[in-house]
């Protein structure tokens, strides 16, 4: 195992959202998506290269970061992506929000459909940009509790009554946040077949795509040829390289009409590129590819720490990532009305289910060295057992 990410670098103090929320708490921060890992070596050594030179002003988006990011695509997902389909954005958040604008530009937008429960910042979208939502239900196809052949995923029954009641536009995170879930062949085919059917536009955020833990590797929905036009995806070496602190992406949008429509809506509302995020960004995807292999072999082991220690621990339920490095905890059988509050005043701090739709639930991050999530499992276990 990669003795590398077992050093748990001091962020107490720091700038760092997820630390500075329990200052002055004895609490382990295991919330937000960010892990407690130093970045690849390349990706420092970049930045205190252009660090080295003083002038930071606009910059344009190198054609060698589109290079790379095509390689990358190429060599992970294998999937080809000419230079003309990629269009730069500050984050993937915003992005998502500006392809949606994007297309009221074309005057083919009415209602966005997403999966419940999903990342909180995509169930925000509709209501940001004054537009009707349609949830549908998500669940986990396996769960360490639950007996084998347990299946889920999309409720596509649900989605097609939201399609005949005004949904256009479908919002998805794959690998699904929170639950880290890939798309096995089957639903991806009558999801194709379905948004086909009733001509919608899918906007797939695909952040965690580099973080699949069974070696199977990330499959684009918009690598099918049917999905390709009507899809745009976004992605990014913010989750995969521990770089949200310094955000890029790209979306992919193959329609030429809805790419013109987004230039045009990032222009004057988009802020300049950072050099400094590009410049890890490049290096992320050129270097550190044996970096991430390690993180992948890490985060493996520390997933099956999380399932095999909160295993037999009453009214929980451990839903088993297939990517990612988050864990969707099922608490509603312990009792607790604020399970995550429970869990706050044992001492972990996670994220409350509710934000992403889920009351009853929580979401924790096991991206960080060994021996803190050791202590973080203690403690989940200590907040429910002394409750029994």
């Amino acid at each position: 195992m990669d003795s590398r990410f077992d050093r748990l670098p001091d962020r107490q103090g720091s700038d760092s959202i997820k630390w500075r929320r329990y200052d002055g708490e004895a609490v382990i921060p295991m919330w937000v998506a960010d892990m407690d890992f130093a970045v690849a070596a390349p990706i420092q050594e970049a930045l205190n290269r252009r660090i080295a030179h003083p002038v930071y002003g606009y910059a344009s988006v190198p054609s060698s970061l589109k290079a790379a990011a095509q390689d990358w695509l190429a060599e992970r997902w294998g999937w080809s992506v000419p230079e003309a389909h990629l269009v730069a954005l500050p984050a993937v958040v915003p992005g998502i929000h500006f392809l949606v604008r994007a297309l009221g530009r074309l005057g083919c937008v009415g209602g966005l459909a997403y999966p419940s429960p999903v990342y909180p910042p995509i169930r925000q979208v509709a209501q940001n940009l004054g537009l009707n939502a349609y949830p549908f239900p998500f669940s986990p196809t396996r769960s360490v509790t639950l007996a084998q052949g347990n299946r889920g995923g999309w409720d596509l029954d649900q989605l097609a009554r939201a399609c005949e009641q005004g949904a256009d536009t479908l919002l998805l995170s794959h690998p699904h946040n929170p639950i880290g879930q890939r798309v096995d062949p089957q639903q991806r085919e009558a999801l194709t077949e379905l948004v086909a059917h009733y001509g919608m536009r899918v906007i797939s955020d695909e952040i965690h795509g580099d973080l699949i833990l069974d070696g199977l590797g990330h499959c684009p929905l918009a690598k099918d040829p049917r999905l390709a036009e009507r899809t745009a995806t976004l992605f990014s070496a913010g989750k995969s390289f521990n770089l949200a602190g310094l955000p890029f992406a790209f979306a992919v949008v193959p329609d030429p009409k809805w790419r013109q429509a987004l230039k045009q809506s990032l222009r004057g509302q988009a802020p300049a590129h950072n050099v400094l995020a590009m410049v890890a960004t490049e290096a992320a995807w050129r270097e550190g590819g044996a970096w991430l292999d390690g993180l992948l072999d890490y985060l493996a082991a520390n997933r099956e720490r999380v399932s095999s220690q909160l295993a037999g621990l009453a009214g929980v339920r451990v839903h088993q990532p297939d990517a990612t490095y988050l864990a969707w905890i099922d608490c509603r059988g312990t009792g607790s009305a604020r399970p995550a509050e429970q869990l706050r005043r044992a001492g972990v701090g996670v994220s409350d289910g509710t934000e992403f739709g889920a009351p009853g639930f929580v979401r924790l991050n096991f991206g960080c060295p060994r021996e803190l999530l050791d202590e973080g499992l203690q403690r989940f276990r200590r907040a429910f057992e002394q409750r029994a």
